[in-house]
C-alpha cells in the first residue's frame, strides 16, 4: 500500500512538471540520506549512503542534514529508468531516490547546491555503488577527494 502511494504521488508529480524537478518542502529528516516531504512522501538520497544515525558521525551528519533541509523548499529530482512515473528506483526499504538542490536567495531559479554532492564534499556520506546512475558517475570522484583530505568517515582510515 505504501509503494502504491508513493507511487501515485510521482505520477502526479511528473505530470505536474515534464522536466523533472518538482519544488517540495522537506517536513522531516529521518536520518542522514532520508528525509520525508510535506504531502508524506519519503525518500532517500540517490548515489549515497550516510552512516546510521545511531553511531556518533551518523548522528552528526543527521543534524547537519535536519539544519540545512528541514522546512526549506528544495528541488527535487527523482531516480528513474525511463524518465517516466513506471522507472523509479526504490531501495530494498521501498524509499525512491531523488537527488536535492537548494539555494540560499527565495529565487528557485538561483540554487545551485546539490545536497548530494555536499554531503559527499564533506565526508558525511560514501557513494552506493548499487544505486548510482550513470550520469552520477563523477560522485566518485568527489568521494574520493573526501577520503584524500581524511575528512568524516574516511577521517581513521
Amino acid at each position: 500500500m505504501r509503494n502504491l502511494s508513493i507511487v501515485v504521488f510521482l505520477t502526479v508529480l511528473f505530470i505536474c512538471n515534464a522536466a523533472g524537478a518538482n519544488t517540495l518542502t522537506v517536513k522531516t529528516v529521518h536520518s542522514g540520506d532520508i528525509v520525508e516531504f510535506e504531502g508524506g512522501f519519503t525518500a532517500r538520497f540517490t548515489g549515497i549512503r550516510a552512516p546510521e544515525k545511531s553511531t556518533k558521525l551518523g548522528y552528526e551528519v543527521y543534524d547537519y542534514t535536519k539544519r540545512r533541509l528541514e522546512g526549506k523548499i528544495v528541488k527535487v529530482f527523482t531516480y528513474t529508468t525511463n524518465n517516466m512515473a513506471s522507472g523509479i528506483v526504490y531501495d530494498e526499504d521501498g524509499y525512491p531516490f531523488v537527488q536535492i538542490v537548494y539555494g540560499e536567495s527565495r529565487d528557485s531559479r538561483d540554487w545551485s547546491t546539490n545536497f548530494n554532492e555536499l554531503l559527499l564534499k564533506k565526508g558525511y556520506a560514501r557513494v552506493d555503488e548499487k544505486y548510482l546512475p550513470a550520469e552520477l558517475e563523477y560522485f566518485k570522484k568527489i568521494e574520493e577527494l573526501a577520503r584524500g583530505e581524511k575528512i568524516g568517515i574516511w577521517e581513521t582510515e
